[in-house]
């Protein structure tokens, strides 16, 4: 039986499986995210923080605009305070079966003023010999509706690691057999995989399972190294007061290329999970 530890250190929750480090979730400055992201091997396949767009954070949640606030890159818009969106309370559960978290975040003005309530549930856990990474988040209107504008900078987010993209070598790949942003940009797919070279001799590389409510997103994918499940992308959304929207997807970390591992059979398995 796999034994599950929480430490925390640093600002982060570690989570650990017989002594191997498998990821983490933290909050950042501007937003909470997780990261690292490992595979069972011990691989780092994401990166937060990229020299191209450091408001990349591994896999994190944001939009850029709510009630015409930007949570997705505030710290880019020499604004001070800026918008944040900031972790209230965590409750962590520990079991023979993974770790989740159950967070209360809040996303406030520059102010502070309360502009979106959000409950976010984080699992971590060794699967069919992958790690896989939940994020589910429910967004909550206050006492205001709560508008999110249509714009491509918004939704739950990954960015992998540097060595793994296409521009290094890796490759993109759908559930369509579309391969790289070219053909799989805007395109419906029942997962995404984005693999490439980790080392010198070894690929790996994570699977993007969007949550059966975001099931039909088509999906956002750069050769640079980003992919979102972004329903905001192609309309607007508003919330009344009281109202939620959920969205979540499963981030399987896994050693080998698609090629090695058997990606159609893992999302089989996890729609059965999910119903």
């Amino acid at each position: 039986m796999t034994k599950y530890e929480v430490f925390e250190r640093q600002a982060q929750l570690k989570v650990f499986a017989d002594g191997r480090y498998l990821a983490a979730v933290q909050q950042g400055l501007y937003r909470p995210y997780v990261f690292p992201v490992r595979t069972a091997q011990g691989h780092l396949v994401t990166q937060a923080a990229p020299a191209d767009h450091l408001h990349h954070l591994s896999i994190w949640v944001a939009h850029s605009k709510v009630n015409g606030l930007n949570f997705w890159a505030p710290e880019t818009l020499g604004i001070f305070p800026p918008p944040r969106i900031l972790v209230r309370d965590t409750r962590t559960d520990v079991t023979a079966d993974g770790v989740s978290f159950d967070q209360r975040i809040e996303w406030v003005d520059g102010d502070g003023g309360l502009v979106l309530g959000e409950r976010r549930r984080t699992g971590v856990r060794l699967w069919a010999g992958h790690v896989a990474v939940d994020v589910a988040s429910t967004l909550t209107a206050p006492g205001h509706p709560v508008e999110f504008g249509q714009d491509k900078d918004a939704g739950l987010a990954l960015r992998i690691a540097d060595q793994i993209d296409v521009l290094d070598g890796g490759e993109i790949r759908s559930a369509t057999g579309a391969r790289n942003e070219a053909a799989t940009f805007d395109t419906h797919a029942d997962w995404v995989d984005y693999s490439g070279p980790v080392t010198h001799d070894h690929v790996a590389g994570v699977a993007i399972f969007p949550y059966p409510e975001v099931a039909d997103t088509p999906w956002f994918t750069r050769d640079y190294g980003p992919i979102y499940v972004g329903p905001w992308r192609h309309g607007a959304m508003t919330l009344e007061p009281g109202e939620s929207f959920t969205l979540g997807a499963r981030f399987v970390a896994h050693d080998g290329g698609p090629d090695d591992v058997d990606i159609d059979g893992l999302f089989r398995r996890f729609r059965a999970e999910r119903g």
